[in-house]
C-alpha cells in the first residue's frame, strides 16, 4: 500500500490501555499549515497538554481506574515514510470505579468543519465508560456527553501551532482522482444520547 502524504498534514494517535494492555486507538487528522517540525520535543510538549486537558476537562472522571491514556503519538504526512514520535510523559488513569461498559460501547463525537460532504466531516469513539454513566432508559447521562476533552484536545494543539482537523485520504484510482487534503475542525458534537459502538473494540488488544 503508498504511504499516506498529505500536504500541511499530521497524523495524531491516542494509546488507551485497559488494565496494562494496549486495547484501543483513536486516530485524528492535524493541521500543520505552519509546517512546523514534527519533533520528540514538540509530540512531549502536545502530549503534556493532552493528558493535562484529560484531567481539567473531567473526562477522566467519566473512565475506570482500569483504563489509562498511555501515549500520544504524532506522525507528519507531508512526506512519505516518516517516523512516529511517542510522548515520554507518564499514563494517565480513569478515576470512576463500578463496572466497565462492553468495551465496544463509545459516545462518537462528530468533527466538523466549515465546508460540506463526506471529506469535510469526521468522527471519532471515546470509550472506557461505567455501567453507572447509563441514565433510566439506558441513554447516555447527560454529564457523559460533554465535548470538552476533545475540545481541550483541539486547544492543545492550537496552542503548539497545530490544529485539529478531518484527513481526507487520496484516492488516485477514483474515476475522477481526488488529491488528499485537511480541513479544521470547526466544531464538535455529542449529537445525541445514543450509545454507539466500535466493534474492533469489542475484545481487549489492538
Amino acid at each position: 500500500m503508498a504511504q499516506l502524504v498529505v500536504p500541511n498534514a499530521a497524523v495524531m494517535r491516542l494509546l488507551w490501555a485497559q488494565g496494562g494492555v494496549l486495547s484501543a486507538i483513536n486516530v485524528l487528522g492535524v493541521v500543520n499549515g505552519s509546517n512546523v517540525a514534527i519533533t520528540q520535543a514538540l509530540t512531549n510538549s502536545v502530549g503534556a497538554a493532552i493528558k493535562s486537558g484529560f484531567t481539567s476537562s473531567g473526562f477522566v472522571n467519566n473512565l475506570s481506574t482500569v483504563i489509562t491514556l498511555v501515549n500520544v503519538g504524532l506522525r507528519d504526512i507531508r512526506t512519505a515514510n516518516q517516523a512516529e514520535f511517542l510522548d515520554s510523559g507518564a499514563a494517565v488513569a480513569g478515576t470512576s470505579g463500578g463496572d466497565l461498559l462492553p468495551l465496544q460501547t463509545c459516545l462518537c463525537i462528530t468533527l466538523r468543519t466549515a465546508l460540506a460532504g463526506k471529506s469535510f466531516r469526521g468522527r471519532t469513539y471515546l470509550w472506557g465508560y461505567m455501567e453507572g454513566m447509563n441514565d433510566a432508559s439506558g441513554r447516555i447521562t447527560s454529564t457523559v456527553q460533554s465535548v470538552a476533552f476533545m475540545t481541550a484536545l483541539k486547544a492543545a494543539l492550537v496552542a503548539n501551532a497545530l490544529d485539529l482537523g478531518v484527513l481526507s485520504r487520496p484516492a488516485p484510482t477514483l474515476p475522477i482522482p481526488r488529491a488528499g487534503g485537511i480541513t479544521p475542525v470547526t466544531s464538535i458534537v455529542a449529537r445525541d444520547s445514543v450509545w454507539d459502538t466500535q466493534r474492533r473494540r469489542a475484545l481487549a488488544g489492538v
